[in-house]
C-alpha cells in the first residue's frame, strides 16, 4: 500500500479486508470452517472441474474452495489460490505443504489483478470473496480473460437473511466501534451481492445460472457464536471497540440473537446462499 501519498478509498477498502482478515487468521478456519467448508465444496460441485484441470480460487481465505478443487482435479491437475490477507496465506499455503500437496501454489493477490497471464486456467472460482472488492466489475472482467476457451467462472453470495436478528447484532456491535471502521462495514458488499447474474452477464459470462439454497450453521451457545464473530470478517470492527466496552459489547450484542436459542442454549443459524455459475463466452 502507499506511504508517500494518501490512499485512496479503494486502497483504504483493501487495506481494511487484509488486516481484518490477518487479524481473524488464527482461529478463522476452527469456529467458521462448519459454515464456509460447505458452500465451498458446493461451488467447486457445481463448476464441473475434472482431472487435470488448472483452477484459481480468488480470496482463497483458508481453503474453503482451493482445497475441495485440489480434490476434483486430482494430481494431474494445478490449483492457485490468491488473498489479500497474509496471514491467510501463510496458514493456507503451511497447511498445503503440511498434506504433501504439490500442485498447490498460494500467494498474495489481488482480485483485480491476480498476476497470471490470460487464459491460464480452465476454472475462476471465487466464494464470498469478490463481493468485498471495491471494483467487482474489474475483478470479474479480469477473471473472464484469464479462464481459457469455455472455461467455467463460479461464485457465491449471501441472499436475504431469514433471520435479520443476527444482522441486527451486528449493527448493535457497531455502535460501540470505532465511527470510521463502523462505517467501513455498514456497507461490507458490493453490486455483486445484490445482482450476481446480471454483473455477470455484463461482464460477458455465458449460460449464468444460480443455484440458491440454505445453510444450517451450529453454536453450542453464545459464547460459541461470539468466538466465531471474533474469527471472521468482523474482526477489524471489533478491534476497535474500547477493551473496556467489550463485555457490554459482547452482552448486547447477545442479547438480541438469544432468543434464537434452544432449550439446551444451542443456536442455529441459518444462512441464505446462491451459488452462481457461468461460462467464458
Amino acid at each position: 500500500m502507499p506511504s508517500t501519498r494518501e490512499q485512496s478509498p479503494a486502497e483504504r477498502r483493501k487495506a481494511w479486508i487484509a488486516r481484518s482478515f490477518d487479524l481473524a487468521s488464527d482461529s478463522y478456519d476452527e469456529a467458521n470452517g462448519p459454515f464456509f467448508n460447505p458452500v465451498g465444496e458446493r461451488l467447486v460441485d457445481l463448476a464441473g472441474l475434472r482431472p487435470g484441470d488448472r483452477v484459481l480460487d480468488v480470496g482463497c481465505g483458508r481453503g474453503a474452495v482451493l482445497f475441495a478443487a485440489v480434490a476434483a482435479v486430482g494430481p494431474d491437475g494445478y490449483v492457485a489460490g490468491v488473498d489479500l490477507s497474509p496471514a491467510m496465506v501463510r496458514r493456507t499455503a503451511a497447511q498445503a505443504a503440511g498434506a504433501g500437496l504439490r500442485n498447490v501454489s498460494v500467494r498474495v493477490g489481488d482480485a483485480e489483478d491476480p498476476g497470471f497471464p490470460d487464459g491460464s486456467f480452465e476454472a475462476v472460482l471465487s466464494s464470498f470473496s469478490l463481493v468485498l472488492t471495491p471494483d467487482p466489475a474489474a475483478a470479474l472482467a479480469r477473471a473472464r480473460r484469464l479462464l481459457a476457451p469455455d472455461g467455467r467462472f463460479g461464485t457465491t453470495s449471501f441472499g436475504p437473511d431469514p433471520e435479520p436478528a443476527w444482522r441486527e447484532a451486528v449493527r448493535v456491535l457497531r455502535d460501540f466501534a470505532d465511527p470510521e471502521a463502523a462505517g467501513a462495514y455498514a456497507r461490507p458488499f458490493n453490486a455483486l451481492a445484490d445482482d450476481p447474474e446480471g454483473m455477470l452477464a455484463a461482464a460477458g459470462f455465458a449460460g449464468v445460472r444460480t443455484v440458491e439454497g440454505t445453510t444450517a450453521t451450529e453454536f453450542a451457545d453464545l459464547d460459541a457464536w461470539w468466538r466465531s464473530a471474533w474469527a471472521d470478517g468482523h474482526r477489524g470492527v471489533l478491534e476497535t471497540i474500547p477493551p473496556d466496552r467489550r463485555e457490554e459489547a459482547r452482552r448486547a450484542a447477545c442479547a438480541v440473537v438469544a432468543p434464537l436459542a434452544g432449550s439446551d442454549g444451542r443456536l442455529v443459524r441459518r444462512t441464505a446462499v446462491r451459488w452462481t455459475i457461468a461460462r467464458r463466452g
